[in-house]
């Protein structure tokens, strides 16, 4: 191999401008985030930062996924005295999720009963 022949060259190699160019190429070539980030090394929000100064238009994200239980079932769980923790667990949701269909059924969510760090 000459000195004329380009040698490969790493992510990290570039510099910050060839790497923001690069990582513009592939968003525009339909790569998502996720995946620009897991190649890069860069955080999730950092590469995010990054497109948007230089100028990237991003996709918006999908439309949340419907629940593949019924909101409404999920209410009639709680109302009859399972913790949101344990209805995740029961139809593989997130806890984070759960909460979210039940304030959106409506439901008033009951104190956590949790211990607190000071005991209380």
């Amino acid at each position: 191999m000459d000195e004329r022949t380009p040698r490969y060259r790493t992510f990290a190699d570039l510099t910050h401008d060839q790497q923001d160019n690069l990582l513009a190429e592939l968003y525009a070539r339909g790569a998502s985030l996720a995946e620009l980030a897991r190649m890069s090394g860069l955080s999730y929000s950092w590469l995010r930062r990054r497109l948007l100064k230089a100028g990237v238009e991003l996709r918006s994200r999908a439309a949340p996924r419907e629940s593949p239980v019924a909101p409404g079932i999920l209410a009639d769980e709680y109302r009859d005295g399972a913790s949101i923790l344990a209805i995740a667990e029961k139809h593989g949701l997130y806890y984070k999720r759960v909460r979210e269909l039940l304030l959106r059924e409506g439901v008033e969510l009951r104190p956590s009963t949790r211990a607190r760090p000071d005991g209380r």
